[in-house]
């Protein structure tokens, strides 16, 4: 089965009319942009595409139109956690049906979930598609409410041998070299935590899914091709480099920072996001880009 692996981004979704509609054509651009700078996977209807503000039928779309600016390049989860069981298998089915590799699957969020309903929640979605088909389990505590232990991904993983693997977006490393023990260290692990890439795959996770790499996909790439190539100094600098930046990157309303990034770059058309998310002010905008010019984002050489 397909695993993950490098740098995936969960793909910002662009919008238009004040955030109303989805702007598919910019979606386009956003695609290609990330594979031209090297990009491992794409990984649409994320957290970071606003998938909670997406209507069933705009997700579907937003996966179809990834996968047709897409055409084979690299591999292409969607992630179809959805707020009941019976929509996420929609989604899960549609996804499967239209050619992606995989899946992402957040814990189901708002009512805080017992551990028996969260295994069969994930046997539930793992069953409704083929055995071969990937599926990556999804723990955001900090914004899902329930939350994943190594224990209970043990389980899941037991029960659903098309779950490979996690994405883990809480801070907590020791937690996320756990995860690699699951199913006897046949489990991939993503990292969440952008800071935490380099450590994650030095210590032998898999890669991570990157909301900040939207905006500065090249740095991540270099971090991977670096360590992959043995020169672990330059893959910790670039570390180094990219928490800097970062730092502005996805700060307060980061939903909004990185499509004003976008736009900067001249990816996208328009900065808006969907409500009741707010979009950041012309001074927090100056301040932001006038910070991560300061740092020289579009420049991976100089550290």
């Amino acid at each position: 089965m397909k695993k993950m692996y490098g740098v995936n981004t969960p793909i910002s979704c662009p919008m238009k009319n004040g955030g109303e509609e989805v702007d598919y054509e910019s979606l386009k651009s956003l695609c290609n942009y990330l594979i031209e700078k090297g990009v491992h996977g794409l990984y649409p209807n994320g957290s970071t595409g606003e998938m909670c503000y997406l209507t069933l039928e705009e997700r579907k779309k937003v996966l179809e139109c990834v996968l047709e600016a897409n055409q084979g390049r690299v591999q292409v989860f969607s992630m179809v956690g959805a707020l009941t069981t019976k929509d996420t298998i929609e989604l899960a089915q549609h996804a499967e049906r239209v050619g992606a590799d995989g899946i992402g699957v957040v814990t189901p969020y708002y009512f805080k979930l017992d551990e028996e309903e969260l295994v069969q929640y994930y046997v539930d979605v793992a069953s409704s598609v083929s055995e071969d088909f990937s599926i990556y389990m999804y723990g955001i505590p900090q914004l899902a409410v329930n939350d994943i232990t190594p224990a209970l991904a043990e389980k899941v993983a037991q029960k659903c041998p098309n779950v490979v693997g996690i994405k883990y977006s809480y801070p907590d490393m020791p937690r996320l070299l756990q995860f690699m023990n699951v199913r006897g260290g046949d489990f991939s692990v993503l990292a969440g935590p952008d800071d935490l890439f380099y450590a994650l795959i030095a210590s032998g996770g898999d890669g991570t899914i990157s909301g900040n790499s939207n905006v500065i996909p090249e740095h991540y790439v270099a971090i991977y091709d670096a360590y992959k190539a043995g020169n672990y100094e330059l893959a910790a600098k670039l570390q180094a480099k990219v928490n800097r930046l970062i730092a502005y990157i996805s700060g307060p309303n980061n939903m909004s920072r990185y499509k004003v990034g976008l736009k900067h770059r001249g990816i996208i058309a328009d900065a808006s996001v969907r409500k009741p998310l707010r979009d950041i002010t012309p001074a927090e905008e100056k301040e932001y880009l006038e910070a991560i010019e300061a740092m020289n984002y579009l420049d991976v050489t100089k550290l």
